[in-house]
This record gives C-alpha cells, sequence and structure tokens, in this order.
C-alpha cells in the first residue's frame, strides 16, 4: 500500500522509539540466559538481548561478535554451558562496528585474551578513535536513528572500547578452525565483513542479512549505503550457502544461497 513521505517519517520515528527502548533495556536490565542452539556440527547460536553471538568449536574456539554492552557474562556462562571453557577462545571476529554487535568487546577480550579481527573501516569505531554512533546512515530515518544511538549510547550504555589485532579489508584467510574466510561486504557499515567457511559452505553475515522475521534485506535507514548494501548481497549470492548466520533472528539452516538469490529477484 502507498504511503505517503510523512508518514514514512512518523513510521520511522516510532521504529527509532523502539530501537532506544530496547537498546535502554538490553544495557540497564538484568540480563536473562542465552539461548543456545546448535546450527550444525560444532557451530553454536548464542542469543542474549539483542543481537546473536555464534561460537565455533575446534581446538580452540572462535567467537563471531558479542552482543551490546553486559552481555559479555551471559556469552561466557553459554560457553560453559557447552562444556568448553572461555579462554579457550583464541579469536573474536566482529562483522561490524555497531554497538549491538561489538558493544561486550572490550570485556570478552579482556576475559580470554583473544585476538580480535574487524573491518578497516570500522576498526577506528571500535577503538575508540570514532563514537559508534557517528557511523552515517540513510535517509531521514537514519538521522533519526543515529541521535537515537547518541542518546543510548551517551547516557545508558557503558561502552568501552578494544584494540583491533588484524584488520581485514577482504580476500584474507583465518587461519584457525580449518579456515576461515573473510568477505568484504560493505554497505552496512563501510567495514561490514561476513566470514564464510567454505568447506561447509556456511556463512555468517552479521547484518549484511536479517533473519528477524525471516530472511529480508537491511533496513535502509540501518545502513551507510544502502547502494552498496544490495551490491554486498548479490555478491553473496554467488557462493554457495547451505546455512547462513544472521546477527539478528534465526539462522537459515538449508538452502541458503537458493533464498538469497529469490530475495534479491523479488527486490530488484
Amino acid at each position: 500500500m502507498f504511503q505517503d513521505h510523512g508518514s514514512k517519517c512518523i513510521i520511522t520515528a516510532w521504529g527509532c522509539v523502539l530501537v532506544l527502548s530496547s537498546l535502554m533495556l538490553s544495557g540497564c536490565a538484568q540480563k536473562s540466559p542465552a539461548i543456545v542452539e546448535e546450527v550444525a556440527p560444532s557451530i553454536y547460536r548464542i542469543a542474549v538481548s539483542r543481537s546473536n553471538s555464534y561460537v565455533i568449536m575446534g581446538k580452540t574456539l572462535v567467537l563471531i561478535d558479542t552482543g551490546v554492552p553486559g552481555d559479555g557474562v551471559e556469552v561466557m556462562r553459554a560457553i560453559t554451558r557447552l562444556g568448553r571453557n572461555p579462554q579457550e577462545v583464541s579469536h573474536i571476529l566482529i562483522t561490524h562496528g555497531h554497538i549491538d554487535h561489538s558493544g561486550s568487546l572490550a570485556f570478552l577480550k579482556k576475559a580470554t585474551g583473544a585476538q580480535v579481527v574487524a573491518g578497516a573501516e570500522d576498526s577506528d569505531y571500535l577503538e575508540g578513535k570514532k563514537k559508534p554512533w557517528r557511523m552515517a546512515r540513510e535517509g531521514v530515518g537514519g538521522k533519526l536513528f543515529q541521535i537515537i544511538l547518541f542518546v543510548a549510547e551517551t547516557f545508558f550504555l557503558n561502552y568501552e572500547p578494544a584494540g583491533v589485532d588484524r584488520v581485514c579489508y577482504g580476500g584474507e584467510t583465518i587461519d584457525i578452525n580449518g579456515g576461515i574466510t573473510v568477505i568484504a561486504t560493505p554497505g552496512h557499515s563501510l567495514g561490514s565483513l561476513c566470514y564464510y567457511l567454505a568447506d561447509q559452505h556456511i556463512l555468517f553475515c552479521g547484518d549484511v542479512l536479517s533473519g528477524e522475521p525471516h530472511l529480508r534485506l537491511p533496513p535502509r535507514a540501518g545502513c551507510t549505503d544502502y547502494r552498496q548494501a544490495l551490491a554486498s548481497v548479490k555478491k553473496l549470492a554467488s557462493l554457495h550457502i547451505d546455512i547462513c548466520c544472521c546477527g539478528h533472528g534465526k539462522p537459515i539452516t538449508s538452502g541458503a544461497d537458493g533464498l538469497i538469490r529469490t530475495l534479491l529477484a523479488n527486490t530488484l
């Protein structure tokens, strides 16, 4: 149904209020135990408050994303529930620098001693050289979202910067647990990265795609450059992906590449 510009702005504003409320509750409220579920053998989703973390189990543990500030303790408890020691986490891979994915990075880096891997364009935000809320967002909705994030990060969330040990640009292979391929997927943020297990056809895509409430493209207001974001999804559509582990919502556990191509065909 057609909506005029004013209606869209109102809807976007209400969406931003809901996001702020969620961030405030996530950062201030007592955490509920994390949801832990097996995605594939030795790969688990850990969902605490607003977003997903994933753990890859091998000789060491690899953690992908860390949730909002305050999620770190529950992430560690989830790893313990899986029968492993959080001290076994050797690498933390960050998909992008938004605070709902990197907010507990400093805590978990200190607690585990893990090396941090992140995209070149997002590293300054992770390391505190730039404020995360300053990441550009598209359109009027994006500007409102930035204001909301400024309020949340300044007054409600205790965000602590963390050092990045390895800066990636895409095309690298991280030589752990059989090798993890780094794919540059800018758009949602300029430094967004995906991590791909080629031998298992499993993709960890952060917010390049969303699984909430079903597989879909990222909201325009959440993106730095929406055209780039669409180009990145097209890049992913060329891969053989059985399982797609999104930053929000449940993973797609079979035939993800076909669903991605259908999504693009129905959107573009």
